[in-house]
């Protein structure tokens, strides 16, 4: 397949990802209304590990793996950005809290910073900043008077960058495929620990956790064939159609309110995350250093 068609079809299958975590969303966020966010996780995680085994199995894939240690960080991580995704989706309006999960990114440079010992431009610093103004037009209330879901939807891009973080340190020493398989069960036996109690879905309930687990499962295999098929700079991007089709249903559905200073807030997280998308994948290409997505998908 020539170059010029293999970006695009990594285009088209990071967009087809966007609009897949956009429906889970959604799905999440009508299922949380008779179901606990935190059981949703654990059939997410459950059904998700059940996925991923026979594939592992299949191909031969170390389940174990040697990084352990670290695949024990990333999994427990990821379970915590999840538990508290899923719960702020409850909470907050569909579209505001998915954006702030693509926070993200933002809070992965600042600890690269620490713990990988790399010195990002001032212009990736300028985007960073400029980010985070996003964030206060999202919410325009003074910081003291933000609600307690806001700093546990930005809680959660912590714990999504630490999953991030703790990838790049592995880099090509462990298949995704084990990687994923430690998230899956770290998040299927923490989420039991956090149930209060059970509630047993009915027959639509049922079909709203079939779609948590076949979107994320589709947004997952879409955004990592793109990956492969196109530079992460030039597909990144489309990955910020999910917060833009979150705020559009969290519209259509519960008349949740987009005012001009929010739209400014979405369009400047975007933009920042998706130039810091690009010029960190410069970077790493001229360093020959494995990239992975600008966020850390859970």
């Amino acid at each position: 397949m020539r170059r010029s068609r293999l970006y695009l079809s990594g285009i088209r299958l990071m967009t087809l990802s966007a609009v897949a975590f956009a429906l889970m969303a959604l799905c999440v966020k009508i299922a949380a209304e008779s179901i606990p966010p935190v059981q949703i996780v654990f059939f997410r995680s459950f059904f998700g590990m059940l996925l991923v085994l026979p594939i592992i199995f299949k191909k031969k894939v170390p389940l174990w793996g040697q990084e352990k240690m670290k695949l024990i960080v990333r999994g427990v991580s990821g379970f915590l950005a999840l538990i508290l995704h899923f719960y702020t989706i409850s909470k907050l309006g569909l579209g505001l809290a998915v954006t702030l999960n693509y926070i993200s990114p933002i809070f992965a440079v600042i600890g690269a910073v620490f713990f990988l010992n790399e010195k990002p431009s001032l212009l990736v610093w300028g985007l960073i900043l400029l980010s985070l103004v996003g964030v206060l037009l999202l919410n325009p209330a003074p910081l003291p008077a933000w609600q307690p879901e806001i700093w546990l939807a930005l809680l959660s891009s912590v714990f999504a960058a630490i999953a991030y973080i703790t990838i790049r340190t592995i880099k090509h020493r462990e298949s995704p495929l084990t990687i994923i398989f430690y998230f899956t069960m770290i998040a299927t036996i923490g989420s039991i620990f956090f149930l209060r109690h059970w509630v047993w879905p009915d027959l639509y309930g049922w079909l709203l956790i079939a779609g948590v687990v076949v979107f994320s499962f589709y947004g997952q295999l879409w955004m990592t064939t793109a990956l492969r098929r196109a530079p992460p700079y030039l597909v990144t991007p489309f990955q910020y159609l999910h917060p833009v089709i979150s705020f559009g249903f969290g519209w259509l559905l519960w008349r949740d309110a987009i005012t001009p200073g929010m739209a400014l807030g979405i369009f400047l997280i975007i933009l920042s995350g998706s130039l810091i998308s690009f010029f960190e994948t410069r970077v790493r290409d001229s360093q020959k250093i494995p990239t992975l997505p600008g966020k850390a998908s859970l």
